[in-house]
């Protein structure tokens, strides 16, 4: 299993888009720091999320480029790695010869599902150390003040946060981000292996995630949103922008571990019976 995995994420690092991808992650995160640092100081009970906090500190900038990529670029690249997995060796007429080998069909779907896992959770944590690296030469290396309470009768509430909190903070956001692509990995490991094509798993793991997010966006849905893959996306903001940990977070968790078994246990059925053309 151990020279299985190895193998897949050799192969799967050799690719042209994974250079792509890297210049992006790398590129994305820089050109925000800059049009951040652009814009010149703000006061901190101003503007939205944990760009409003900014300019405080370098160690919030990743955590605010965090929250951004993570509702477009990381989902795209992510959907990118997991929906050419299967499919991309189909369209090249690799799985056929891969099979050959003695090596189930479940446990080469499990190996190129764990290879796809790895290669996620590097691409989110290389968007926070150029975010850091970026702030941190931009801005500092500062504590911040939080606004934790306001009312229009007085003067709003402050806690400081120091700066190894905001490391904490930081590093717990990135793993929540990271493992939040759980249902992703099932659910585009499963088309990939719908399909010999693999834009068309990519397009379909990615429309998933579009289509959960404008979902998510309609309240009138009420207690079913909460189902959805992205319902509890950026719950972790709170731990730095309100100095609190949601219940949310656990709820997060759960649904990210059900989707992510549901749909990798489909693909492995699915996978074991289907006849292989290519």
């Amino acid at each position: 299993m151990i020279a299985l995995l190895r193998t897949e994420l050799v192969k799967a690092v050799r690719r042209t888009r994974t250079v792509v991808i890297l210049a992006a992650l790398i590129g994305l995160p820089t050109v925000i720091s800059l049009a951040v640092n652009a814009r010149g100081p703000r006061r901190p009970d101003r503007g939205e999320g944990l760009f409003r906090l900014a300019s405080q500190s370098g160690l919030v900038i990743p955590a605010a480029i965090l929250t951004m990529t993570s509702a477009f670029l990381l989902v795209i690249v992510s959907g990118t790695i997991i929906g050419d997995s299967v499919a991309g060796d189909a369209a090249t007429g690799n799985l056929r010869y891969l099979l050959l080998r003695p090596v189930s069909r479940a446990k080469l779907l499990v190996a190129k599902a764990v290879v796809s896992t790895l290669l996620v959770w590097v691409a989110t944590l290389l968007v926070v150390l150029t975010a850091l690296v970026a702030g941190v030469a931009l801005f500092g290396w500062h504590a911040i003040s939080v606004p934790v309470a306001a009312s229009e009768s007085g003067p709003p509430q402050w806690i400081e946060l120091t700066t190894v909190d905001l490391l904490a903070r930081l590093a717990f956001g990135t793993l929540y981000v990271a493992f939040g692509f759980t249902a992703l990995v099932g659910i585009g490991t499963f088309f990939s292996t719908l399909t010999d094509t693999p834009s068309g798993a990519i397009g379909a793991s990615v429309g998933v995630y579009i289509v959960s997010e404008i979902l998510d966006a309609i309240t009138d849905l009420g207690s079913l949103r909460y189902g959805l893959p992205t319902h509890y996306r950026s719950v972790w903001v709170d731990t730095i922008t309100r100095n609190s940990f949601s219940p949310d977070l656990k709820a997060g968790v759960i649904v990210q571990l059900a989707y992510g078994v549901v749909f990798l246990t489909a693909s492995i059925v699915w996978f074991r019976r289907k006849d292989i053309r290519s």
